[in-house]
């Protein structure tokens, strides 16, 4: 199919799939789809041309018909939360902490549920716009859980007292188990080999930043804006690319 097809495909996936839609409808209808797009091909039609010049309309039409699947909508929201948790975890063991204050115990749980929010609103409100507008909308949003989690670092370092202690060796094996925890999570979503690049993109800029032991919270943030843009890239790159190739 033409990039354009794939687009509509990928991104209605991402659209249904947030809304709570039954994952067999989902691929169901995918699966009708391009086969409609294919036909449409061959008579120089676009997804526009069959579809409709708004998806998001089309989509919304669409939902109206299927059947809402609440036990997927809690699966995902499970390993959304899990996901998310671990990789704040991992993100802080990296950093080098290793003692939690009542504050951070608190602030991050919660962070984790803002983070759950703010990723399903940019995934769903980000669909059906270009690289630019889909950028802006992610980052967007996506800086309020990182403005927020950056003030509850700022909070425990002012006022917290820490309560509760891990040794090393039981940071390093917390953190590798999340570590894998995460690679199998998200492999069953986008495939193992998006799985690594995306934990490589989480981690990679806050390891260089405790490598070369580079202080301050702009560099936090830094850290942060690296890894959103780093996702962004990484998804537009998966809109790209043969599913085959992906799921290698």
């Amino acid at each position: 199919m033409t990039k354009e097809n794939e687009k509509f495909i990928q991104e209605m996936r991402v659209y249904l799939i947030t809304k709570g839609v039954d994952e067999e409808e989902i691929d169901s209808f995918l699966m009708e789809a391009e086969d409609h797009l294919t036909e449409g091909e061959k008579e120089g039609k676009t997804a526009a041309d069959m579809f409709g010049k708004s998806p998001k309309a089309y989509a919304k039409e669409l939902i109206a018909s299927m059947e809402q699947s609440p036990k997927d909508n809690r699966k995902l929201i499970a390993r959304l939360i899990a996901g998310v948790f671990g990789i704040f975890l991992v993100s802080q063991f990296i950093d080098g902490n290793t003692a939690f204050s009542l504050i951070e115990l608190i602030g991050y749980p919660f962070s984790t549920v803002l983070w759950l929010i703010a990723l399903i609103s940019a995934l769903r409100l980000s669909s059906f716009h270009n690289g630019v507008k889909s950028f802006m909308i992610v980052y967007g949003i996506t800086m309020i859980p990182i403005l927020f989690t950056v003030g509850v670092t700022i909070f425990h370092m002012e006022y917290g007292t820490d309560i509760l202690f891990l040794s090393q060796p039981v940071v390093f094996t917390i953190g590798g188990i999340i570590i894998l925890g995460l690679i199998a999570n998200f492999t069953s979503l986008i495939g193992i080999l998006s799985s690594l690049v995306l934990m490589a993109i989480l981690f990679g800029s806050q390891f260089l930043i405790r490598l070369f032991q580079l202080e301050g919270f702009g560099w936090e943030i830094g850290a942060y804006a690296v890894s959103v843009i780093g996702l962004l890239l990484m998804m537009n790159f998966q809109k790209q690319v043969p599913k085959p190739f992906m799921k290698g």
